[in-house]
């Protein structure tokens, strides 16, 4: 198939690109990002021009562009989206109704609400890695040995959030119902929904902030879920989870040189996903996952990129976690802060297991999770479309 991909200088994954060009699929980047298509109308007509000169079989993107999805339904073209981020905060925009657009969710939850609320071609597809690209990249024993540490976490800690900076906003006895919420839910991963927020208290934030709500299609609920409180709790929960974890063991932390650290911890630079975290995925006896609590349920990159490395992987329990892999087997999960070291103890002291757990890791998503079983699905889905 003749497909255009336009690439996402924020959410960047040329891994789609190779894939598709390893299928055997005629594929071409566009030369402009999505951000600058979103913004700029010169931009657009360009693109317009393009497709009307180039005629692919369909648009793909794992941003969802407003102004693709119009220009692509006015020349009779399909849109697929691969929102690789959750919450997706793109996808809440009345264009995503036409019908030529598809949309693929990595969350099944996120899933779920759009379908809920009448979402046309919506679909739920996890996410994926690279095993060509791991299995070329080269690691010399110098990275080896600056990269091998007992546990390893690559990720932001949210220190700058926006709950942070409106709760002062908000009158004493508000402060203390988000507190507790927070309280409630924090270092528990076991599917229960501890989130929820009664209308009247939604209802006075909003009256409290009108300006943080700048979506107009998003429901006030499901952004104060999702990026007001979820942002600031998983701000808890790494900061505490890797200050308790550096007591105990070997830890590297590669973060933002903007993120305010607990003292003690082992800090590094942020580092590129492409090369250097393959590096410490591969070379760490342990990855730690602590998902960001937007993902209501999905399994994020971090956990497909680390197996496709052959990395250790221990996660967080995410509810679609067994769909995907056998527990204790291909991954390791852990539901509290007192079962996370219990467990990496184990594995620390447990190199045999440790190793083959991850060898069978690697081997499940060899076999069944690369950027080609997603892209070939989506591609059956379009065409199966096309046929009716």
């Amino acid at each position: 198939m003749k497909i255009l991909f336009v690439r996402s200088d924020v959410q960047q994954c040329p891994y789609m690109v190779f894939a598709l060009d390893r299928m055997g699929h005629n594929v071409a980047c566009y030369r402009k990002p999505i951000e600058e298509v979103k913004k700029d109308e010169g931009v657009q007509k360009a693109l317009e021009e393009y497709l009307k000169k180039h005629r692919p079989d369909f648009v793909l993107s794992n941003i969802f562009g407003a102004p693709i999805a119009k220009i692509t339904n006015r020349l009779g073209m399909k849109y697929a989206v691969w929102c690789m981020d959750s919450p997706a905060f793109s996808t809440w925009t009345p264009e995503t109704a036409l019908d030529n657009c598809y949309l693929f969710y990595f969350d099944y939850q996120e899933y779920e609400l759009k379908k809920q609320s009448g979402q046309r071609n919506v679909y739920h597809l996890p996410l994926a890695t690279d095993i060509v690209w791991s299995g070329e990249l080269k690691i010399t024993d110098e990275e080896v040995r600056k990269y091998s540490c007992d546990m390893s976490f690559i990720g932001s800690l949210y220190t700058k959030n926006l709950y942070d900076e409106a709760l002062k906003q908000f009158p004493p006895d508000m402060q203390e119902t988000f507190t507790e919420l927070i309280e409630n839910s924090a270092f528990v991963w076991d599917g229960q929904d501890r989130l929820h927020m009664p209308p009247e208290l939604v209802q006075t934030v909003r009256k409290q902030c009108p300006d943080m709500f700048d979506e107009p299609y998003m429901p006030d609920e499901y952004f104060l879920r999702k990026f007001f409180v979820g942002r600031k709790l998983s701000h808890v929960e790494r900061t505490l989870l890797i200050e308790l974890l550096s007591e105990r063991y070997d830890i590297h932390l590669y973060t933002r040189d903007t993120e305010q650290v607990p003292e003690g911890v082992r800090r590094f630079p942020e580092i590129d996903a492409s090369n250097g975290a393959l590096k410490v995925f591969r070379s760490s006896k342990i990855n730690l996952n602590i998902t960001l609590r937007s993902i209501a349920g999905g399994v994020p990159l971090r956990v497909f990129d680390v197996m496709g490395m052959g990395g250790f992987m221990l996660s967080n329990w995410q509810a679609e976690i067994p769909e995907l892999f056998v527990e204790d087997k291909e991954i390791v999960t852990y539901k509290t802060p007192e079962e996370l070291i219990e467990k990496a103890d184990y594995y620390l002291r447990h190199d045999e297991e440790r190793v083959r757990i991850a060898a069978n890791g690697y081997q499940k998503v060899k076999e069944q999770h690369t950027y080609e079983h997603r892209l070939d699905k989506i591609i059956s889905i379009i065409q199966r479309k096309v046929q009716l």
